[in-house]
């Protein structure tokens, strides 16, 4: 297949795909279900080649590429299969009776013809997870991988072009420019995952052609630590979750900000933690030298780190900064990499004033024994999601909402919540040719009266 570098050849593969759909293919339910077993099939051919891509990208341990990108798609797959029938079924809604005879309910159809712009961290999860919801909801997709994560990129085109006829689902490769052309196109529905800055861009050239869109951005996670917590346990949950992708995932913990009173045994829990294991060949590496670079520039003489940094191979040791305060620049922006800052808190009322006046992350997370203290954080502090004595559960539960608020975005995928956000919700009434009771239409005289004893 010809690579797709102008606007022209966009703007045909969207008018191709319009009418695709308008020809109504995709919206009988076993298509779209048949769709997606075919792309289930294809993954599970093409498992060796995924775990090398991501290998080539990010040298992503195997176990944690399994897991995070392969196995959650086709557990995914195999989820909204199953339920897709029941999520879509009509929903009766009841029909005041100054309406009868009538009855009324409600569908959900498809959006139309899509746009998935996806970013490198997860380059073949969150090109695919979306790109599930939007042909389960009976859309057409174009979707745009991100070029940093050259390999993925790749793959993925090919694992389309094996799927799908580009008239249902087509790649669009290419860097920024590319971005900017699709933006300039009129689709129906905007899937953005990636920057806050990149996400503003996004939001704003929707909002010029009124294009609805799910915005899945990042932000600083706080993670809070309570004195009552399990401190061992804690650490123990909290270098796991950080050292995730080599600190690269949206909802990471970006700092954490414990008691005073525990905070020397935490840290020294941390440090042990960070010891145990061999993170010189099992983590990550940092996706490209802009990247190991900036967080090289957020580094502190005081660092706990544990082995070394390695630029040729882009490994960037971790690490835990335990004498940071708000004002330093590492909390200033959201740090997407192997440190971890370490900040107190003493009264409950200083924390809360605090995380208020910073952006809604995407994630929370709180260790703590105290439901009383559980349920007060919770209410005070907003989040796209939270966590209560771990972290990064939340956001991959399948049966729960993905998706932030505030600057960590807006909409929610995953599941059920995925084909509901490809998809709206039509109210439907249908009365019939009888007489009726409560017709208005001139002359009005004397009908106000009997109609509040009516509705009265």
């Amino acid at each position: 297949m010809n690579p797709i570098t102008s606007s022209k050849q966009i703007a045909t593969v969207l008018e191709s795909q319009r009418n695709f759909f308008d020809a109504g293919g995709m919206r009988n339910l076993t298509n779209r279900i048949n769709s997606l077993k075919r792309l289930e099939k294809v993954l599970i051919k093409n498992e060796t080649s995924i775990l090398e891509a991501l290998k080539e990208d990010l040298n992503k341990p195997e176990h944690e590429a399994y897991l995070s990108e392969f196995y959650f798609l086709l557990q995914e797959i195999r989820m909204v299969n199953c339920s897709l029938k029941k999520w879509l079924k009509p929903r009766r809604a009841k029909t005041p009776f100054y309406f009868l005879p009538s009855r009324s309910w409600i569908n959900r159809f498809p959006l139309g013809s899509t746009l998935i712009m996806a970013p490198w961290n997860y380059p073949i999860q969150l090109s695919l997870s979306p790109l599930v919801s939007a042909v389960a909801a009976g859309n057409t997709v174009v979707l745009k991988p991100s070029e940093v994560a050259s390999s993925s990129e790749k793959l993925i085109a090919r694992l389309i072009e094996e799927t799908f006829s580009p008239e249902h689902v087509t790649v669009i490769q290419g860097d920024s420019k590319i971005a900017e052309e699709l933006l300039e196109q009129s689709f129906d529905f905007i899937f953005f995952t990636g920057s806050t800055k990149i996400g503003q861009i996004v939001a704003q050239k929707a909002a010029k052609k009124l294009i609805p869109h799910v915005l899945e951005l990042g932000g600083k996670c706080p993670v809070i630590v309570e004195a009552s917590a399990d401190l061992s346990l804690t650490a123990k949950r909290i270098i796991a979750g950080k050292m995730m992708n080599a600190g690269q995932t949206c909802f990471a913990p970006d700092y954490v900000v414990v008691h005073e009173d525990v905070k020397d045994n935490f840290v020294a829990e941390l440090k042990s933690q960070l010891q145990l294991l061999p993170w010189e060949n099992d983590m990550a590496s940092i996706i490209n030298q802009q990247h190991y670079h900036r967080l090289q520039s957020l580094l502190s003489d005081k660092a706990i780190k544990k082995g070394e940094d390695d630029p040729d191979r882009l490994h960037l040791a971790p690490r835990i900064l335990p004498d940071i305060n708000w004002e330093d620049r590492i909390m200033q922006e959201e740090i997407f990499g192997p440190l971890l800052p370490v900040l107190t808190w003493s009264t409950f009322e200083q924390l809360s004033c605090k995380l208020k006046n910073l952006p809604a992350p995407l994630a929370l997370y709180c260790f703590s024994r105290d439901k009383k203290f559980i349920e007060k954080l919770l209410d005070q502090i907003p989040s796209g999601s939270a966590c209560i004595n771990d972290t990064m559960k939340q956001a991959t539960n399948l049966n729960l909402p993905f998706g932030g608020v505030g600057a960590s975005g807006h909409g929610r995928y995953r599941g059920k919540a995925g084909v509901e956000a490809f998809s709206y919700e039509r109210a439907i009434s249908q009365r019939y040719f009888v007489r009726d009771p409560f017709e208005i239409l001139p002359p009005f005289t004397d009908k106000l009266d009997q109609l509040k004893k009516w509705l009265h």
